[in-house]
């Protein structure tokens, strides 16, 4: 009857020990994938459930104390009812200790201890001869049960106040919370609390003075709060991330295949190594010990040991990532590129350049974040894993639970001791960006620093960042020797117990001395793993933010794209407009019932004032934005149903203020037309009347025309723009003021030339100088998005309208001058 009692005794107190932190992890993942916050309980409750968990800490830390001073052998005959209190206190510190303990996993917890202890309590109370410590153990087990309960009603009282009290934790713009296309968490909510960062009264922050970079990494953070609870949790979440997987996993690159096969057996052969080398080192001091020569044991030794480092599985790891790695940067890199280019002008307009650079650059971050995970942080988990098992069945169960408890102690220590030194790692942060940003100015500006003679001024400006972030340097570094100092002190400390537990089992006969020399080797494979799995942990954080931005990228789906049915056209160049209505925004009409008509080989010219609607009228002919009502037709073709390809191809445009690479001037005419020889990029250049300008350069044709072209004058920029739409000659041409840069006896030489292209094609001129357009076939007066008048030059002189007024304004004007 005893031993039954005693067998189910020690049955409960191992389910136990397994079924509270299964239930822990359990709940905590339930928890996580709803997306609820780490602690849902609202700050009254947190007073009263607190110290019920650390009393019930307590209770598990007490008896575990009278089971060892009890019983002269308590690592043997109490061994089930030790693991039991051990790992539930672990369990149960580690909860409370890094603050997840939520509802959920507080009712798991409580009910499962509840479920099993009771019946042991039970069965405890009738099988001892009830001696003192036996009577402590009992009592502190009643008291248990009974703070279990109390947990659990709390729970349950939690669990009724979040339900009333959901309504403070829901987005105070839930109905515009999940914007289709958004990038980058530009949300309503995220503009919101981008337009609050900027006029200093956001809420959660005390800085009104937030760098962009925390911004963005806010808005990111907020918009995975949001997709959390669209998707239903974090499984559906990372089910978006698929979108990766062509990238990541190739379908016909074998040589990629392969390596990634590679890297597998390397990661089982590194995990068999990393338990076979301190084995063999074992075998050896045994050897010794039993007095033979252990060179074979030795040898075995050196062979696993070359096997194990660079020479051999790590030599082979790192040749076999080079390709992965490659193939994945590449794909994602060349596909987030592709991707923003067919983006339509609405994303370019509205999303900063160096937002959306930094986005494309991050395909590493994929790579990164793949790399950290398959090859740091699973090998690490797996290496602890199998440690746990291993010395659980080479020693005893309280040598795995000291190595767990240790890493979880180690883990908790890094992540609170950095949260510690993060304001002053911010500071840093901070001050070296304003050293930068002091830098950049001062060389971006050095024209406007001689004009105003501020050369004193910007050394001691930049003097001064560089003295604060050396000041905000050495704080953090201060703070970073001190959390370091306390979080390596853990390692010889967990070595220490260890050493301890292991040297209590070869003195009871239970281990040999091989296995102390064992546990030296396997430790120093342990130690490493362990101090980067935090680490890991925090770069798998920073690379899941980078990978959201090429994520948030990639979603964005362009608002102008072709029809499956779009056709290649050859066009002639009659373009219509039929009842045209446009807005760029619902509020505001742009474009009022727009009806106009230019056949082939006619000039149409549109005047008015600043805007009236002129360059939108020649944007929507290019479709860089889709009308809202009515037709623009090519040749009788709806631009919506011809390929943008070759509707773009048929159109020419000399811009107002066109932009140059940093490159040659040649390199830059051929820009329009990549085929083009020598001699027609001149023969463009003679007809734009830049060609005899440019051989006056020293270096003639490959004069390197700067950044933007700022090498050049504005009228030399514009005639290359100009040369640029000879070269492409097109059906098609748009002039958005393409003589406002030159002066007037440049101007007639490239009217001529103009002349001479608009024979026998379209051409849609943009004109404040009216002197430039009185020979065109039509012109168009535009106020507010509408024609106002219509028709040839004289015929508008005549009537003595808007646009009488504006050549009347304009002769008196250059009369004067």
């Amino acid at each position: 009857m005893h031993t039954t009692i005693h067998s189910a005794l020690s049955g409960l107190h191992y389910a136990c020990a397994g079924a509270v932190p299964l239930a822990a992890s359990l709940s905590t993942i339930i928890t996580i994938n709803a997306s609820q916050a780490p602690d849902e309980r609202p700050a009254h409750r947190k007073i009263i459930s607190n110290p019920v968990q650390l009393l019930i800490i307590a209770t598990y830390i007490f008896e575990t104390i009278i089971v060892v001073l009890g019983n002269g052998d308590a690592f043997g005959a109490e061994n089930a009812h030790l693991v039991h209190l051990l790992l539930s206190a672990l369990t149960w510190v580690t909860m409370y200790g890094l603050s997840i303990t939520t509802t959920t996993s507080l009712r798991a917890m409580g009910g499962t201890s509840l479920c099993l202890e009771l019946p042991l309590t039970v069965l405890f109370g009738i099988s001892n001869a009830w001696t003192s410590s036996d009577i402590a153990a009992f009592v502190t087990q009643i008291i248990r049960n009974i703070l279990a309960v109390v947990a659990l009603l709390l729970a349950s009282r939690q669990g009724s106040s979040n339900s009333s009290d959901r309504s403070e934790t829901q987005p105070l713009f839930d109905d515009q919370a999940h914007t289709n296309g958004s990038y980058g968490g530009t949300t309503e909510i995220a503009k919101t609390k981008r337009s609050s960062i900027s006029n200093g009264i956001d809420s959660d922050s005390n800085e009104t003075d937030e760098d962009e970079d925390d911004e963005e990494v806010a808005l990111i953070k907020q918009r995975r709060a949001e997709l959390l609870k669209e998707r239903g949790g974090w499984l559906g979440y990372l089910r978006d991330f698929k979108i990766f997987t062509p990238y990541i996993v190739p379908k016909n690159d074998y040589k990629v295949q392969l390596c990634y096969f590679a890297c597998i057996l390397c990661l089982i052969a590194g995990r068999a190594l990393n338990v076979l080398m301190p084995a063999q080192l074992g075998k050896v001091a045994d050897n010794l010990s039993g007095g033979e020569p252990p060179y074979r044991d030795l040898a075995i030794w050196l062979l696993l040991a070359l096997a194990a480092h660079q020479p051999g599985i790590q030599l082979v790891e790192t040749l076999a990532k080079i390709p992965i790695e490659n193939f994945s940067y590449r794909g994602l890199t060349n596909a987030a590129f592709g991707h923003v280019m067919d983006l339509s002008m609405d994303f370019h307009s509205e999303r900063d350049s160096a937002e959306v650079i930094r986005a494309i650059e991050q395909g590493h971050a994929i790579t990164s974040l793949l790399s950290t995970l398959v090859l740091d942080i699973i090998p690490t988990s797996l290496d602890l894993l199998i440690a746990l098992i291993y010395l659980s069945h080479r020693f005893n169960h309280f040598v795995a639970i000291a190595l767990l408890a240790a890493t979880i102690i180690f883990t908790a220590a890094e992540v609170l001791a950095t949260s510690w030194n993060l304001n002053n790692r911010r500071a840093m942060a901070k001050a070296s960006r304003q050293e930068a940003k002091v830098i950049l100015q001062a060389v971006q500006g050095w024209q406007t620093v001689s004009f105003f003679n501020m050369f004193r001024y910007e050394r001691h400006r930049f003097g001064q960042a560089v003295q604060d972030q050396l000041a905000a340097k050495q704080k953090w570094s201060i703070g970073d020797a001190l959390v370091q100092a306390v979080v390596e002190s853990l390692f010889p400390a967990t070595f220490f117990v260890l050493a301890c537990l292991v040297i209590h089992e070869i003195y009871t006969g239970r281990a040999t001395p091989g296995d102390f020399v064992f546990l030296m080797q396997y430790w120093e494979n342990l130690t490493w793993p362990i101090s980067m799995l935090s680490h890991n942990c925090r770069f798998l954080m920073s690379d899941l933010v980078d990978a959201e931005r090429l994520l948030h990228l990639l979603q964005v789906q362009p608002s102008i794209k072709d029809k499956d049915t779009a056709i290649d056209i050859h066009v002639k160049g009659r373009v219509e407009f039929e009842n045209v209505r446009f807005a760029y925004e619902s509020k505001q009409t742009t474009i009022h019932d727009l009806n106009l008509a230019v056949s082939p080989g006619q000039t149409m010219a549109l005047v008015g004032e600043t805007g009236a609607g002129k360059s939108s009228i020649m944007k929507l002919l290019l479709r860089l934005y889709d009308i809202n009502e009515g037709r623009i037709m090519i040749d009788g073709h709806d631009i919506r149903d011809i390929t943008l390809d070759s509707l773009r191809t048929a159109i020419g445009v000399v811009p107002q203020a066109p932009l140059l690479f940093n490159g040659t001037i040649h390199e830059n005419l051929r820009y329009a037309r990549l085929d083009a020889t020598d001699a027609e990029i001149e023969a463009a250049c003679r007809a734009a009347a830049i060609h005899d300008k440019i051989t006056t350069f020293a270096d003639g044709y490959e004069t390197t025309v700067g950044e933007q072209g700022v090498k050049l004058s504005g009228g030399e920029i514009q005639r290359l723009a100009i040369a640029r739409v000879f070269l492409k000659d097109p059906p098609i041409l748009i002039l958005d003021e393409a003589t406002s840069a030159v002066d007037s006896l440049t101007e007639a030489a490239v009217q001529t030339a103009l002349d001479r292209l608009r024979t026998g094609r379209t051409t849609l001129v943009i004109a404040h100088r009216l002197s430039t357009i009185v020979k065109a076939d039509q012109i168009l007066v535009i106020h507010d998005g509408s024609i106002l008048e219509q028709g040839t030059h004289d015929d508008l002189l005549k009537r003595g309208g808007r646009y009488h007024k504006m050549w009347t304004s304009q002769t008196v004007a250059g009369s004067s001058s």
